[in-house]
């Protein structure tokens, strides 16, 4: 039996700003999410990942003390920065002090690279010795990159080996099962941890309150809700227990608004659950699985 808390990694972008396709409550307060990290010391929840992008999320974090747990956070995104190449090293290094003021902290465990792309420019080489720098200084634990195609990952690979890399999975998205990147990852020690498990909501929503975007996957958006429904369960714990389960997966990254969602996903039992007959709710489409290209306005 899968030790679920462990597995469990808490995704803060809700924290720091109003995010996901099912968030109706906005961000969420900072009493309520000390109250989900008292609940998540107590059962044995370690990680948090977090973001220079998410916001207010450090800050709010770096209100509550976090000896406890192993915070992941990212450098910013260069694209939007116009930064002299020259000057990368020198920005990314001054935007993860920033990082450890906000966070209150004189470590972390991880600092990815949020955007993969940038790997691919002209900046890579410096970022990717910012971040060796950063480790060897004892400031950073492990370094990474946040992925979102096996083609990325691959690249990435002949640049440098990540300490871990978090990558998209959920129930329709397995395209990093069927293809073997997992496997390779695995291989070669990477630690991986899977995010968008509920794909930003969409999994856990009624079928009824579905923006009109998502019609064209109508057919595979019922037959989903149909699963929950023929096996008596919630759809955030089939969710949950399919990306939970798999051993090539190390953690989960799970984004709750408040302490009841924690509570109902940290005390889901997985025991005697079997989900590897879930491959055929796979979908391959990109518009549906990557959210950047979503167009939600009805």
């Amino acid at each position: 039996m899968t030790n679920l808390p462990s597995k469990i990694g808490l995704g803060t972008a809700q924290w720091g700003l109003t995010y996901g396709i099912s968030n109706h409550s906005g961000q969420t307060k900072q009493e309520e999410v000390s109250r989900i990290l008292a609940y998540a010391k107590a059962v044995g929840i370690k990680v948090i990942d977090t973001a220079r992008a998410y916001g207010e999320s450090e800050q709010v974090l770096g209100k509550n003390d976090l000896a406890d747990f192993k915070v992941i956070t990212k450098i910013p995104t260069l694209k939007a920065q116009h930064i002299d190449h020259a000057l990368v090293g020198t920005f990314l290094e001054g935007s993860f002090l920033e990082s450890l003021q906000a966070l209150g902290v004189e470590r972390v465990q991880g600092l990815l690279v949020h955007d993969c792309e940038d790997l691919f420019s002209q900046s890579g080489e410096a970022i990717i010795t910012s971040l060796q720098k950063l480790k060897t200084l004892g400031k950073v634990d492990k370094i990474g990159v946040s992925i979102y195609s096996s083609s990325q990952i691959i690249k990435a690979l002949k640049l440098f080996t990540p300490d871990i890399v978090q990558l998209p999975f959920n129930v329709f998205d397995q395209r990093l099962l069927h293809d073997g990147t997992l496997s390779v990852l695995k291989d070669l020690g990477i630690e991986i941890h899977a995010r968008s498990i509920f794909l930003q909501g969409l999994l856990i929503m009624k079928a009824d309150s579905i923006p009109s975007y998502f019609r064209p996957w109508k057919t595979q958006l019922l037959a989903w809700n149909q699963l929950c429904t023929d096996l008596g369960k919630q759809p955030q714990h089939i969710a949950l227990g399919f990306a939970a389960t798999n051993s090539l997966i190390d953690q989960v990254i799970v984004g709750v608004e408040d302490l009841l969602q924690l509570v109902d996903l940290a005390s889901f039992r997985l025991s005697g659950y079997d989900v590897s007959s879930l491959s055929m709710y796979a979908v391959s489409d990109e518009r549906l699985l990557n959210p950047s290209f979503w167009s939600l306005q009805d």
